[in-house]
This record gives C-alpha cells, sequence and structure tokens, in this order.
C-alpha cells in the first residue's frame, strides 16, 4: 500500500467518524438527552489513536457551532468531549479486558454531564446559576446517564465484532495503520483441482 494512500486513509477516517457522530446526535436530538455521542466517543478512544481519537470532539463542536451558534455550553463541549475521550484512552487496556468498565464509565458520565454544565456556570455566573442549574439538571442526568448505560450494553459487544472481525484489518491495528490483504474466499487448492 502506498504511503500516499495510508496518510489519506488516516486523515479521512477522522471528519467522518466525526461526521457520524454528529449525524448520530442530531437524529436523537428530539429525545431529552437521549444520545449515541458519549458511546461513539468513548469507542473512538478506545480504537484509534490519541491524537485521532482527540481529534474527533473537536470537529464534532465544529459542526455543533455552525448548526446552532456559541453559547456557554461551546466551552462545555470543548473541554468536556475531549476529557471522555482521555479517560476512555487512560483506561482502554482494562476495559479490552473488562467490558464493563466501559458501561461503568459512559454510565457515569451521563449522570455526571450536567454537574460539569454547572461547574461552567459556576465559574461564568456564580454560585446562584451554578445550585439552579444543577438542581434542575439532575432529572436529565438520570436519563442521560441510563441512556448511556443502555447503549453502552446494547451496542459495545457487536460494535466492537464488527470492529474485530471487519474494519481493524483495513484501518488500523495496534495504532499503526496497516493494510492487510484480504483473507482469501478460495483455497488455492480447489483452484488446482477444477
Amino acid at each position: 500500500m502506498n504511503e500516499h494512500v495510508q496518510k489519506l486513509i488516516r486523515l479521512l477516517i477522522v471528519p467522518l467518524y466525526a461526521a457520524l457522530v454528529f449525524a448520530c446526535k442530531e437524529a436523537l436530538a428530539v429525545l431529552p438527552n437521549i444520545e449515541v455521542v458519549t458511546f461513539l466517543l468513548a469507542f473512538a478512544a478506545l480504537v484509534f489513536p490519541l491524537y485521532m481519537a482527540m481529534s474527533i470532539p473537536i470537529i464534532f463542536g465544529l459542526l455543533e457551532v455552525i448548526l446552532y451558534g456559541g453559547s456557554s455550553w461551546v466551552i462545555l463541549y470543548f473541554s468536556a468531549w475531549p476529557i471522555l475521550v482521555l479517560i476512555v484512552w487512560m483506561f482502554r487496556g482494562i476495559i479490552k479486558k473488562y467490558w464493563w468498565i466501559f458501561i461503568t464509565i459512559t454510565s457515569l458520565w451521563g449522570f455526571c454531564f450536567g454537574t460539569l454544565d454547572s461547574f461552567l456556570h459556576l465559574l461564568m455566573f456564580g454560585k446562584a446559576s451554578f445550585y439552579f442549574y444543577w438542581i434542575a439538571g439532575l432529572p436529565f442526568d438520570a436519563v442521560h446517564g441510563v441512556g448511556n448505560f443502555m447503549f453502552s450494553v446494547f451496542l459495545y459487544k457487536p460494535v466492537m465484532a464488527i470492529w474485530t472481525s471487519h474494519l481493524q484489518h483495513y484501518l488500523l491495528i495496534d495504532n499503526q495503520l496497516v493494510i492487510l490483504p484480504p483473507k482469501p474466499i478460495v483455497n488455492k487448492d480447489q483452484l488446482i483441482d477444477n
């Protein structure tokens, strides 16, 4: 495989994955605090090199700003999502052995996401704003945490199986871009006998 083609593939994976995250988020936007963003970003941290995984939430955040404009949530998106990626990336060796840790991290992330937003309000607007946002957001955080739990429980094993059986062979193996030849469909001996 040509080195330039390998670089092109690495370059295209990041924006395409970020577009997938953005499209999935917008598709579920009608449901309050039910999102697959946490799962997708955490999964990216699990399978991609750090520089690629960290680029995805940045591009996702930029797409959100283009669609919705700027506000205080922009700071949250550009800080919280990369933090999630870093957390999962730091624990990825353990997560690959014990997949339930992935579910725990994504679930806790959903329960704590509103608290992160409240801390930003504390820094920007003071204590009253912190308590207001935190208390008002608790029901939404509960829905967010349960939603993340459900997505992770139902999607982790099938998506990891697809990654392991099909995609990693064409994209990444041990953080190195490697294009393996496809597995032969027919045995060579069968071709000679016929």
